[in-house]
């Protein structure tokens, strides 16, 4: 295939400051502008790694979704009839490894007319470079393409500049803010975009432009310090691929939009601190850091919370979880020199991480509830690089191991007035010990506070035993500044209360416990 189409234009220009953007108005057959013009798009199977390259070093050359057939289909079935037309132009520009030819049309006298010709060269073969790029459209080209009507002209906006103000970067950022697609972009693909061409939330340098600069390097780079990157390729960036897991048997597959967020919001948020690091050195730490826990979690890797499938008992939570300690441990203590041995003081080589035995669900209200759990319990450990006092390890701990709510009471006068000094506190342990735990307080020990401090526990439940709906007795009446019982209350419950509590654990697990508080005297 070879020769050039001629067609006539109008010309007209948007002046923006001091820049002249010219654009030409013309119609042509959608079987002729098939010949010339592409769509700058990646492929179905293009490989996350290629996007996450290309993504790093804009101008992206592909940048535009793969076409749909079905789409293209149900277009060409539509227009394919006498009745129909198609009166929305599509948006083309000039390739800009190409060049075409834009005059100004002259009459037979010699006068200039309103008109301009423009030659455009049909490429000798059929899968080289065109010279126009389709920018918004590609949908309706291919579709009218297939029609079996002749002399159905397809409008269009051609941008053509010959001062070269229609670069790869503007072209693409004028596709990502006014494309006319009845489909709206995938929500990766959209992320991506904003990123490469800084729009919206993306502005370079913002925390959302860092984190996903970082997942882009996990992605495209295939070694960190002399050790195998298990992210490569595998963060989905191509939203027409699965993202994979980093293993055989599962685990870590993430797409490039929630990667970046979880990133953003457990590390490139967080602003300061002596230990702040740039985005190559995060995506090797965490390139690194499952590098180690892929060595350490070696027993039934099929069926632990990290590497199993997702059908065979991995846990999303802990899978986030781990990541968000990372950050926490960056943060906090710096790059480490060995994460083996960051892994090591928090006893994951002995920790069984196959927790089908006492995970009930995640799913619904428990999923809510296991999410932050998971997240605090492994910022909390990774940041302090040690596991609290009495925990035998992270499953342990989330189970309830070390639990407790904290009770503090402070002595009030006649009137009433807290006395100065006198405040006392009372661990309730809960995953331990008896159901029923009885505590004598002082006579006047009649302001009561009650806090759930431990990272473990979720939703607390307080309850009074003769009243259970009584809210003057919830956990909110006596957590924050605590609750003031006057004399008289005290003497209608008879020295005496008796509360039942309630708390959610990690995986639906539930803790009871019946606390008598006697006030003597």
């Amino acid at each position: 295939m070879s020769g050039v189409i001629k067609i006539s234009c109008q010309r007209f220009e948007i002046q923006n400051g001091d820049t002249t953007y010219p654009y030409l108005l013309g119609a042509m057959d959608a079987k002729d502008l098939k010949k010339i013009s592409d769509a700058p798009s990646f492929e179905h199977e293009t490989p996350n790694q290629q996007i996450a390259s290309e993504v790093l070093v804009p101008p992206t050359q592909h940048w535009q979704r793969p076409i749909i057939e079905e789409k293209v289909h149900q277009i060409a079935q539509r227009f394919d009839q006498e009745s129909e037309i198609m009166p929305n132009p599509v948006l083309l520009a000039v390739n800009p490894s190409k060049t075409i030819v834009v005059s100004r049309e002259v009459a037979a006298n010699g006068v200039e007319t309103g008109l301009w010709t423009v030659e455009i060269p049909i490429p000798d073969q059929q899968n080289s470079d065109k010279p126009l790029w389709i920018i918004d459209g590609q949908h309706r080209v291919a579709g009218l393409a297939q029609t079996n009507l002749s002399n159905s002209p397809l409008p269009f906006v051609l941008l053509h500049s010959s001062h070269g103000v229609y670069l790869p970067g503007n072209l693409a950022k004028i596709f990502a803010q006014v494309t006319t697609e009845a489909t709206p972009l995938n929500p990766i693909h959209e992320a991506w975009m904003q990123f490469v061409f800084q729009l919206g939330k993306f502005s370079d340098g913002s925390a959302d432009w860092k984190a996903m600069k970082t997942t882009a390097l996990l992605c495209k780079t295939q070694m960190f310090s002399t050790k195998q990157n298990a992210f490569y390729d595998k963060i989905g960036f191509n939203p027409e691929l699965p993202p994979y897991a980093v293993t055989a048997t599962g685990g870590f597959s993430f797409d490039a939009k929630y990667l970046q967020e979880l990133l953003r919001e457990y590390y490139f948020k967080i602003q300061g601190g002596q230990h702040y690091l740039n985005e190559e050195t995060v995506a090797e730490q965490m390139a690194l850091a499952l590098h180690a826990l892929k060595k350490t979690v070696v027993r039934d890797v099929n069926r632990s919370a990290f590497f199993a499938e997702q059908s065979q008992g991995e846990q999303k939570y802990f899978r986030d979880g781990f990541i968000a300690g990372v950050c926490a441990y960056l943060l906090e203590n710096g790059k480490p020199n060995d994460w083996d041995r960051v892994l090591g003081d928090l006893k994951f080589p002995q920790t069984n991480w196959d927790v089908s035995s006492w995970v009930n669900s995640t799913s619904g209200r428990s999923g809510t509830v296991s999410k932050k759990i998971a997240f605090k319990c492994f910022t909390k450990v990774f940041a302090d690089a040690t596991l609290p006092n009495d925990v035998d390890d992270l499953c342990s701990y989330f189970a309830g191991q070390s639990a407790i709510l904290k009770l503090e009471y402070q002595l009030v006068d006649d009137s009433d007035e807290i006395i100065p000094r006198s405040r006392q506190s009372i661990d309730l342990e809960l995953s331990s010990g008896l159901e029923k735990v009885q505590k004598s307080l002082p006579a006047n020990a009649r302001h009561l506070k009650i806090t759930s401090p431990s990272a473990n526990v979720g939703p607390v439940t307080i309850a009074l035993n003769d009243k259970p709906y009584d809210e003057t007795y919830s956990f909110n009446a006596f957590k924050g500044r605590g609750r003031l019982f006057p004399k008289i209350e005290v003497r209608t419950l008879k020295n005496k209360i008796v509360l039942n509590i309630k708390a959610e654990f990690y995986g639906d697990n539930v803790i009871k416990k019946q606390l008598t508080l006697t006030f003597n005297g």
